[in-house]
C-alpha cells in the first residue's frame, strides 16, 4: 500500500497560527505575541491589496485554433497581458467560468492553466488543455484569472467575457477495410459505383474485364496474347462512389431499444462519421445525406481532407432534441448511381425506395472496428 503525502493549504495553516497567537496577544499582553499578531495581519493585507492591484493590469484573450474531436486532447491557447509599467504578476491560474449560458461543461471536462510569470508590460501564453466528452457546440463566456502570491492565503480573481463557441466534432474510430470494400468490389452497388468515367475515344490503358462490360470495349487481341478478357480503358477511371445516409427519422422515445437510446443515437452518428473517414482513406468520393434534418452543403461527392471536415461538422451540429422531419422523396431519387450505406440507431423495416443498400445499425459500431482500437484525425 502506498502513501501519498499531502501539503496542507496555506491558509489553513495561517487560521491555526492566528488562533494560537491571539489568546496570548490579547490576554497576556506579552509584546512577543502581539509583534507576531500584527505581523500576521499586516502580511494578510499586503496579500490581499498586492493580488488586486496585479490583476487590474492583467487582460487575457482566448485563443481558438480549430474545431475540437471527441476522444482527443483539446488544447485551448490563451494570451496574457500585463499592462502596468511597474508590477509584476506571479502565479497566475487560468480557468474557464461555468453560467447558465455557457454549455463548453457538457462537451468538456473541467481544464485550467497556470502562467509562472508575466512582467511589466510583457505578453505571454499559456494553455489549457481540456478533454471532449461529447459532439455538438460548445459555448464559452468567461475566463476567471486568479492568484494568492506571494503567500497563498488570499485569493483574488478577475473575470473577463469573450463569448466564442468551440465544433466538437464527433468520435471517429477505425474500422476496418473490409466494410466498405465489399461495397465497391462487388454486387451491384459496387458494379454500379465503379461504373463512371467511361466516355470519349482516346487509348488510356488496358483493364480486367468486370461486370457490365460491353463487346465493343473488349480489346481482342491482347486477350488473345494473354490467355483472359481485357477491355480497352478509354478514359482515367474516375474513383468509387459512396453515399452514407444517416437514418435519424425516428425520434429518440420510439427507437426500438431497452439501453440507454441517447447513447444509441450518438453510436450511430458515430459510425456515419467513421465511415466518412475510412472512405476517403481508401480513396473513394463519399457523400452525406442525413434522413430527418435538413443539413445543406453535404449531397456533393468529394474525396478531399477539406470536405471530409465539412460533413464531419455537419454532423457535429445535429440537434437530437429538435423535431424529426420526414423522409423526403427528393433526398431519396438523388441516392442513385453510387453505392448505399444506411446507418440507423435501431433495427428497422429497410427504407422501401433503397433495399438494396447496406444496413447497418449503431449496435454493430465496435464489431466494425479493428482489433488494435485506436482514434484517427479527419
Amino acid at each position: 500500500m502506498q502513501k501519498h503525502t499531502k501539503s496542507i493549504h496555506p491558509t489553513i495553516v495561517f487560521v491555526v497560527l492566528l488562533l494560537l497567537v491571539a489568546p496570548s496577544a490579547f490576554f497576556q499582553g506579552k509584546n512577543l505575541p502581539m509583534w507576531l499578531f500584527g505581523a500576521m495581519v499586516v502580511t494578510m493585507v499586503m496579500t490581499f491589496v498586492w493580488t488586486k492591484i496585479v490583476l487590474r493590469g492583467i487582460s487575457v484573450r482566448r485563443i481558438i485554433l480549430e474545431p475540437a474531436k471527441v476522444g482527443e486532447p483539446y488544447v485551448v491557447r490563451y494570451e496574457v497581458k500585463n499592462i502596468s509599467r511597474w508590477i509584476a504578476g506571479f502565479s497566475l491560474w487560468i480557468e474557464e467560468q461555468q453560467t447558465k449560458d455557457s454549455t463548453w461543461q457538457k462537451h468538456f471536462r473541467k481544464a485550467r492553466g497556470w502562467i509562472m510569470e508575466v512582467g511589466a508590460g510583457e505578453t505571454v501564453h499559456g494553455e489549457a488543455i481540456f478533454w471532449p466528452t461529447s459532439r455538438g457546440e460548445a459555448t464559452f463566456q468567461f475566463v476567471r484569472i486568479t492568484t494568492s502570491f506571494p503567500f497563498g492565503m488570499v485569493r483574488s480573481s478577475k473575470l473577463i467575457r469573450q463569448d466564442v463557441v468551440v465544433l466538437v466534432k464527433p468520435e471517429v474510430k477505425v474500422l476496418r477495410p473490409s466494410v466498405l470494400n465489399a461495397i465497391v468490389s462487388s454486387g451491384p452497388l459496387g458494379q454500379r459505383s465503379n461504373r463512371r468515367g467511361r466516355g470519349g475515344d482516346d487509348f488510356f490503358g488496358l483493364r480486367e474485364l468486370v461486370g457490365g462490360d460491353r463487346l465493343g470495349d473488349i480489346a481482342w487481341k491482347a486477350s488473345a496474347r494473354r490467355g483472359e478478357l481485357v477491355c480497352i480503358q478509354r478514359s482515367k477511371p474516375a474513383l468509387p462512389r459512396v453515399r452514407i445516409v444517416l437514418d435519424l427519422t425516428t425520434p429518440t422515445s420510439a427507437l426500438n431499444w431497452e439501453s440507454d437510446l441517447r447513447k444509441l443515437e450518438e453510436d450511430a452518428i458515430s459510425l456515419c462519421a467513421s465511415l466518412v473517414v475510412e472512405a476517403v482513406r481508401q480513396e473513394q468520393e463519399v457523400a452525406l445525406s442525413v434522413l430527418g434534418f435538413s443539413i445543406q452543403g453535404v449531397d456533393s461527392f468529394h474525396s478531399s481532407q477539406r470536405h471530409v471536415s465539412r460533413l464531419l461538422s455537419s454532423l457535429a451540429r445535429i440537434q437530437l432534441d429538435n423535431t424529426r422531419e420526414p423522409i423526403q422523396l427528393r433526398a431519396l431519387a438523388s441516392m442513385k448511381q453510387s453505392g448505399l450505406v444506411v446507418i440507423r440507431p435501431d433495427r428497422s423495416e429497410p427504407i422501401r425506395s433503397i433495399k438494396d443498400a447496406w444496413y447497418f445499425t449503431a449496435s454493430q459500431f465496435k464489431e466494425l472496428q479493428r482489433s488494435a482500437e485506436r482514434s484517427v484525425s479527419a
